[in-house]
């Protein structure tokens, strides 16, 4: 059986490298629920695996967060209210930028914003719509979490290697922040380190590769930015890609748990947050297809949907059984006619010994009976003469040629419209009737 919709999830391998082409690597994780790998790898860009639903992961590195009080202003002002909200924030003039709003969110209330090169994204949404894989979503790897958020623990950790590096990235609701991580024999991940500050991790960065800029703070809170070792392990978590666990918990002393990319980005694209907003919104057709897609996925595979889930399964049994009852009498009815049309042509003539058209062979027998006892039937002339005479009591007939029930007659003395209501009035009694340069064409109909 098929799955019925498939999701690609993918992200760059190395998203510092040069601007994209067809060439470019990418990971990749294609599921046919959006919660379960059913085929994962990396590959480049033109070797895609092809789906209809595209998700396009985001590094941490490439995007900022930055906390604002938005102004209550009209929805074609939000963008502008952005810009000169955050062009203190910012290295870049933000007009470079594109810049996208948390789920939910309202002017009048303080919000996220992610804020990312344009460029760089407008060349990947391209590139991929040239390969014939245009994202349908565009989602952050990591976003800064709710402080009431249970599901993956107010603080999210995940060690990654992205650019020939290793990374940790931190997302809580301070926002989102990543360090390089690197092997040190002399130091380890101390109980309080900031960022920027901690020797352990080698120097911060807010957005990586300095090919991109510098997008300024990526928690709108500045550089002290406090990450606790010893956090609460019920609201914290701690994951790395299975390649880089050892150096991960020997550098941070700490446990993590493994987390292979494809995981990692079927947890992305499980999210809220879609950052095509503003200039680069997908079309309203996508956007539709989108919400479906994602009301669909999460009725087929959300555990608080099971019970409609199996009410909509007793549903379509309920009527399917319904109409097949309804089916199954019907058959039986019809069977229950023929059998009584059957007994019908043999109790009124007994020398039919195979029935196979009941209705056809009742018709034959009653046409050789009129036949033989001299009285007229629709396949006689004499039938059709009378028929014509007391229907157009003026026609005249010039010709008649008469053979097996068909009749050709040349007819005269009526207007055109008499005479085409004396076809009808022949074709309401059963005979089929043309007419052709004066010539009548009549036929009895075959019983």
């Amino acid at each position: 059986m098929q799955p019925l919709y498939h999701v690609l999830i993918l992200t760059p391998t190395n998203f510092s490298a040069a601007m994209p082409t067809s060439t470019s690597v990418l990971d990749w994780v294609l599921s046919s629920n959006g919660r379960v790998a059913s085929d994962h790898g990396g590959c480049a860009l033109s070797l895609l695996p092809a789906d209809d639903d595209v998700v396009l992961v985001l590094p941490p590195r490439l995007v900022s967060w930055h906390r604002v009080a938005l102004p209550k202003v009209a929805s074609a002002r939000v963008r502008a209210a952005l810009d000169g909200m955050l062009e203190d924030r910012l290295l870049d003039d933000p007009a470079e930028l594109h810049l996208a709003l948390e789920p939910g969110s309202r002017p009048g209330q303080t919000l996220w914003v992610a804020a990312c090169n344009k460029a760089w994204l407008q060349a990947w949404l391209q590139t991929l719509e040239a390969a014939g894989r245009p994202a349908t979503r565009i989602v952050p790897a990591l976003w800064p979490t709710s402080a009431v958020d249970s599901e993956h623990g107010e603080t999210v950790h995940w060690a990654h290697d992205e650019g020939n590096r290793v990374w940790l990235s931190t997302a809580s609701p301070l926002g989102v922040r990543s360090i390089p991580l690197r092997e040190n024999g002399s130091s380890t991940y101390g109980a309080t380190s900031r960022f920027g500050t901690d020797s352990s991790f080698g120097p911060a960065s807010t957005f990586g590769d300095s090919s991109f800029g510098s997008l300024g703070s990526s928690t709108g809170r500045g550089p002290e930015y406090t990450l606790t070792a010893a956090s609460d392990p019920a609201t914290t978590s701690w994951f790395a890609d299975p390649s880089i666990t050892g150096l991960a918990e020997q550098v941070c002393n700490q446990r993590f748990d493994l987390m292979p990319t494809a995981d990692w980005l079927l947890r992305c694209a499980q999210s809220d947050w879609n950052l095509a907003q503003f200039d680069l919104r997908l079309s309203s057709g996508a956007r539709r297809t989108q919400r479906m897609r994602q009301g669909w996925r999460h009725f087929a595979s959300a555990a608080p949907w099971k019970p409609a889930r199996w009410a909509l399964v007793a549903l379509v049994l309920t009527v399917l059984g319904g109409v097949n009852a309804m089916a199954w009498k019907e058959r039986s009815a019809l069977q229950a006619k023929q059998q009584a049309i059957r007994q019908t042509l043999q109790s009124t003539f007994p020398e039919v010994g195979l029935v196979l058209d009941a209705p056809v062979q009742m018709q034959r027998e009653l046409t050789r009976l009129q036949q033989a006892s001299g009285t007229l039937s629709a396949q006689d002339l004499e039938g059709m003469l009378a028929f014509i005479a007391a229907t157009e009591p003026g026609a005249s007939l010039s010709s008649i040629d008469f053979l097996s029930g068909e009749a050709r007659l040349g007819i005269g003395g009526l207007p055109d419209d008499r005479l085409l209501a004396l076809q009808q009035a022949m074709a309401s009694r059963g005979w089929q009737v043309s007419s052709d340069s004066g010539m009548l064409n009549v036929q009895a109909k075959a019983p």
